[in-house]
């Protein structure tokens, strides 16, 4: 994981995604305000936004309107893997950060939302204890060059390196084989090894696994003409 520069909200967002989940959930509260829509009415409503059950939050999910606006904000990268979000990974999707079970109050808000792939989406599910890539700091998880697994870095506190630990390896699941192979076919190309004719760019590197290409320069193992 590398640290992932927030995107501003799409200039229509409200329109699209924001106003429509909060009149849902305006009508799920039995809100007089609550706008008519065609129709049969909710079956029944709730006191208050946190007795909203996730089945019939699931039901509104306006959320899904934004996706293409998150791939194209974040580059169709995962916030978590920190690399181009293909099928080995999972259909691309959208994480609440906070999760819309906990708060449903911020189902509807850009800034919950992270773009991730299916497959970590499933595994963060509503931990609450996983680090923000919108606030950790480069340098935080390093990757192991023989195995391309993640790790904590060595050098952080024993409280941080504990939350890294339980980030990567006990909700994220951030070196499942599949992704350690990622990782290293990624290295691999760069470098031209194995089946590569020839070395692919740093600029294609950065693009599709980007923390792949920060370890390599933080480690000092970009090719000579990168440094």
């Amino acid at each position: 994981m590398i640290r992932v520069p927030r995107a501003p909200a799409p200039a229509d967002f409200e329109a699209r995604v924001a106003g429509p989940g909060r009149r849902a959930l305006q009508e799920l509260l039995g809100d007089p305000a609550a706008p008519t829509r065609r129709g049969p009415k909710r079956k029944r409503t709730y006191g208050s936004i946190n007795d909203i059950p996730p089945s019939e939050l699931e039901k509104t999910h306006y959320w899904t309107r934004a996706l293409p606006d998150m791939k194209r904000a974040y580059g169709y990268t995962c916030a978590y893997l920190a690399m181009k979000i293909h099928p080995a990974t999972g259909a691309a999707t959208i994480d609440h950060f906070i999760p819309k079970e906990r708060d449903p109050g911020r189902a509807y808000d850009w800034d919950n939302f992270r773009l991730s792939t299916g497959l970590i989406n499933a595994y963060k599910d509503t931990h609450q204890d996983v680090l923000d890539p919108f606030e950790v700091e480069d340098g935080w998880f390093t990757l192991n060059l023989l195995s391309f697994k993640v790790l904590p870095n060595s050098q952080l506190d024993t409280t941080m390196r504990e939350r890294v630990r339980v980030t990567i390896d006990e909700r994220l699941r951030l070196n499942e084989p599949t992704f350690c192979e990622a990782r290293r076919v990624y290295h691999d190309r760069y470098h031209g090894l194995g089946d590569s004719l020839e070395p692919w760019p740093l600029s294609w590197l950065e693009t599709e696994c980007p923390f792949v290409a920060r370890e390599l320069r933080r480690q000092g193992r970009l090719r000579p003409e990168d440094t």
